[in-house]
């Protein structure tokens, strides 16, 4: 939002040279300073601060420090929105260019609270000083719609910012869901193991590369089940996926539950022997 607010703004400082340049070009209204300075004072405010930004995008720094940065340009252009009004042409309006800024800065970045507010306070403040000090005639129509304006800019600020914050949550907790809901699907609920679905999922990064496997089936396993219920074959099996998770499961070994007692383990990325190994000193 930064990048954007000063490649506009360096947009209308260029823009507005060209003009003066051009063989439709007014005399200023307000020659105390001249027009072409204005216009410069954009572009040696932006383009210096487009191209850091640009050079933080490869070289992150502290968030807090950047934020801080583009904060530091918006004020400076908070002002210098101000400053148009000396580049006012006759024949023209006195807050068109002041009106174009504002909105850049008013409606692109995201702002702290009460950061926003400073930059509208900082733009009247300049405009009304400098208006003041020139004995600039407005008309009560314009002072009344600059005002309004204003007002408008900073509602602007307050819906982006709520907005801006609502989406992020909505996006944050549909991540968790997504992500929950992916857990769950390959998972199996009682075990705690992978399922087959993650198996059919993970099986072609395997084909890619070297890897050991192993089944493990539990012995005599109806036997559980028809001597001491199903309740009792449920606990081994809950039993058996946590000693799994916890003392094989990483990333080099995965577990799936393949079956009813069966479970499959493949293991990848490990030196040739370590599988064997460490499937010799299976115990559970």
């Amino acid at each position: 939002m930064g990048i954007a607010v000063s490649s506009l703004i360096a947009v209308i400082g260029f823009l507005g040279i060209f003009d003066l340049n051009s063989d439709y070009a007014n005399t200023s209204v307000l020659p105390v300073i001249a027009s072409e300075w204005v216009y410069l004072f954009l572009l040696l405010t932006n383009l210096p601060n487009l191209f850091l930004l640009l050079w933080l995008q490869k070289h992150p720094q502290a968030a807090e420090l950047e934020i801080r940065i583009c904060f530091a340009n918006l004020a400076v252009n908070a002002i210098l929105s101000g400053f148009t009004l000396y580049s006012t042409q006759e024949g023209s309006g006195y807050f068109f260019e002041l009106v174009l800024m504002m909105m850049v800065i008013c409606v692109f970045p995201y702002y702290k609270a009460g950061h926003g507010l400073s930059l509208v306070a900082l733009s009247l403040l300049m405009i009304s000083a400098i208006i003041l000090v020139n004995h600039v005639q407005v008309a009560w129509q314009d002072a009344y719609d600059l005002f309004l304006f204003y007002v408008i800019g900073q509602a602007c600020i307050v819906l982006r910012r709520y907005w801006f914050r609502q989406s992020s949550w909505y996006n944050y907790i549909l991540h968790q869901a997504n992500g929950t809901l992916f857990v769950s699907s390959r998972t199996d609920k009682l075990t705690g193991l992978y399922n087959r679905l993650a198996l059919r999922e993970d099986f072609p990064n395997y084909g890619k590369q070297k890897v050991g496997v192993a089944m493990i089936d539990l012995d005599d396993f109806k036997r559980f089940n028809d001597n001491y219920g199903h309740a009792y074959g449920d606990l081994v099996l809950t039993r058996l996926g946590r000693y799994l998770q916890k003392d094989w499961m990483n990333e080099h070994l995965r577990c799936y539950r393949y079956g009813g007692d069966e479970i499959l383990i493949i293991a990848s990325g490990l030196e040739d022997g370590d599988f064997v190994k460490k499937i010799a000193d299976f115990s559970i």
